[in-house]
């Protein structure tokens, strides 16, 4: 197995996670905020997919493009934009090569300066940070059982 597809198997776990964790989340917290100037609680969730999905095309690509992220006024709207996020994402990143993770990118960010496989790490801990707000986000709107974090 390559390893971007490994990368990928171990990311999607994550993923997976976040979408289980999304489905016990009713429309009333959509809007939550723990605190004035936090993102809302779905904002946060489509943050986290989108912002991910620019990550992983940068290996292909080198180009830092904002999301188009979906205005969702239900969770069910969510739920829908992160699957939609998640099988954009998978697809761009099966077709990454191992050529390509060896590449040097064209970075300006330090810590994003090497190989383009610093991209994918890069959007790995993207991933894992904000799931860990919503883990927390998720406790506060009644939440009882939380999925496992991986």
């Amino acid at each position: 197995m390559s390893e971007s597809t490994i990368m990928m198997e171990d990311w999607l776990q994550h993923r997976q996670v976040l979408v289980n964790l999304l489905e016990q989340i009713d429309d009333e917290a959509i809007h939550f905020k723990p605190w004035e100037g936090a993102m809302e609680l779905g904002e946060l969730a489509l943050h986290v997919t989108g912002w991910n999905d620019v990550f992983v095309s940068m290996v292909k690509s080198e180009e830092f493009l904002p999301p188009d992220i979906p205005e969702c006024k239900t969770m069910e709207e969510v739920r829908a934009a992160v699957n939609s996020f998640t099988e954009k994402t998978k697809a761009t990143y099966q077709s990454i090569t191992e050529e390509e993770l060896e590449m040097q990118n064209n970075a300006t960010h330090p810590k994003l300066q090497g190989t383009k496989k610093k991209y994918l790490l890069a959007m790995y801990d993207h991933e894992i940070h904000h799931k860990g707000q919503l883990f927390i986000y998720a406790r506060l709107v009644g939440v009882k059982d939380v999925p496992f974090f991986r």
